[in-house]
């Protein structure tokens, strides 16, 4: 399983036949339905193992939201949604995948100026998959070459962390055969910066935005000493393409478009989490002292976590004092006075912030695993139960909710339970053989009664089906 994400990882490198085949083409029997379900799992699952994945629930929110966003202006349907994930990653990049899955690199959001600088992004990629143009890669090449290429393009990724892995998988590949699939044709970038620019308007942001981007990474590219930010070297901007967006853009009135303060806010944490705390602490109050940040309230706000970082809690608190007024604005600045709470063992405090901050933003998810987390680390075990039933009901799909609730009722001496939930758990993280043997444990579990058996017995069942339905796809 961990091959076929890092095989597929790296589709967005792919290139296009030269034609551009009807959208009612035969692509769509080259990869059926039950298949790319399938490689949506593998790769969710390999992204939710991976340690260069991002698990920041504020972050990973945010970027949900903002697909949501671009997914109504999008044609595919809202039952048949993207996913999104996030690469700590400096290079500039995103890619899209087979099975709706899209990766964005940490670098694009920094180097995006705007929100709708990044929307656009996510815009051409969502393109490419609403256009099915991976699909479309598939049917131009034979399925033997198909093969070689993933063979390829797992050594690649793979060497990320680990180079003698990586080496021996590329023995396995021909790389001349996979290099005639490895260069971009004009026709797909523009039909893709053709569909993003309309999910782009249909979405409400600032369609000029597309073209801004690509202008700041050429103009960044041709000042560059070293290799060309990954972006431009897997969607190569050419003057074409550029004059082809202008020229719509003409077409479309102007729009002016204010950020939400949450881009600003999770491009500080970002950095706040980066590297030595020191150096951002340093760099970030020289920002704030000399105004030369671009979000005066992010630079206090990215300054109060890096204080946090250090172990500098007084300074992390006059940091937040200076935003603490957008508490009742933003659900990111409730979550960073809870951290300073946590830090300073304020636990009645904590509590009561965290409720209070639930009624003002209801199921944020921030909030639900911090105050599952300290009723769980001070032993109130049924608090923890109630509130995670609670929002388990809510949020079904929601796999964090069942680990934590695995915990507690580990806690509380429940065998069924925990291995009931933990089952759940790795079931919707696409690990359906241990959500299978987590099951079977719960059935096998002495305070399990008949009706617990029973139950379990058909979840099991279930989970059996789609492991062999899936073992059968080839």
């Amino acid at each position: 399983m961990k091959k076929i994400f890092l095989a597929l990882i790296l589709f967005y490198s792919f290139a296009f036949s030269n034609e551009l085949p009807d959208l009612g083409s035969s692509s769509d029997s080259i990869i059926s339905a039950f298949q790319e379900k399938k490689i949506r799992m593998q790769l969710l699952y390999q992204a939710n193992q991976s340690p260069t994945v991002l698990k920041d629930p504020e972050i990973n929110a945010y970027m949900e939201r903002l697909g949501k966003k671009l997914m109504h202006g999008s044609s595919l349907l809202q039952t048949d949604p993207i996913s999104f994930f996030i690469i700590q990653d400096r290079t500039i990049n995103a890619f899209a995948m087979l099975g709706r899955v899209i990766g964005v690199h940490t670098g694009l959001i920094y180097a995006a100026n705007s929100e709708s600088e990044l929307a656009s992004v996510l815009a051409h990629e969502i393109a490419h998959i609403t256009q099915k143009h991976l699909p479309r890669i598939i049917e131009a090449q034979s399925k033997d070459t198909f093969k070689t290429s993933l063979a390829m393009v797992f050594a690649l990724l793979v060497a990320r962390s680990n180079p003698q892995l990586a080496n021996a998988a590329m023995q396995t590949a021909q790389a001349s055969a996979v290099q005639s699939t490895l260069d971009f044709t004009r026709e797909h970038e523009k039909e893709a910066d053709r569909e993003g620019l309309k999910i782009l308007s249909k979405s409400g942001f600032d369609e000029r935005a597309f073209i801004s981007f690509f202008r700041s990474l050429d103009e960044a590219n041709k000042f560059s000493s070293g290799a060309a930010p990954s972006f431009l070297r897997t969607h190569p901007i050419t003057l074409d393409r550029i004059s082809d967006i202008e020229d719509r853009l003409t077409q479309i009135p102007y729009k002016q478009r204010e950020d939400e303060l949450s881009f600003a806010l999770v491009r500080a944490k970002l950095q706040a989490f980066e590297g030595n705390p020191s150096a951002s602490i340093s760099l970030l109050k020289t920002n704030i002292r000399n105004k030369s940040g671009v979000n005066q309230d992010a630079d206090h706000f990215a300054l109060a976590y890096a204080y946090l970082r250090g172990g500098k809690l007084k300074q992390a608190q006059d940091s937040f004092d200076q935003i603490k007024h957008l508490q009742t604005v933003n659900p990111m600045v409730n979550e960073l006075k809870a951290n300073l709470l946590l830090k300073s063992d304020k636990v009645n405090e904590l509590e009561k912030h965290y409720k209070q901050a639930l009624l003002t933003f209801p199921n944020y998810k921030a909030y639900i695993y911090g105050l599952a987390h300290l009723y769980l680390s001070t032993n109130q075990i049924k608090k923890a139960m109630l509130l995670l039933e609670e929002y388990e009901s809510i949020q079904p799909y929601d796999a964090n909710l069942y680990k934590l609730l695995a915990t507690a009722h580990s806690a509380n001496g429940s065998l069924y339970l925990e291995h009931k939930n933990l089952s759940e758990y790795f079931y919707y993280n696409f690990d359906l053989k241990e959500a299978a043997n987590q099951m079977g444990l719960a059935i096998k579990s002495v305070d399990a009664n008949f009706y617990d058996k029973a139950r379990a017995e058909q979840r099991l069942k279930e989970i059996q089906g789609e492991i062999t339905l899936y073992d059968n796809i080839q």
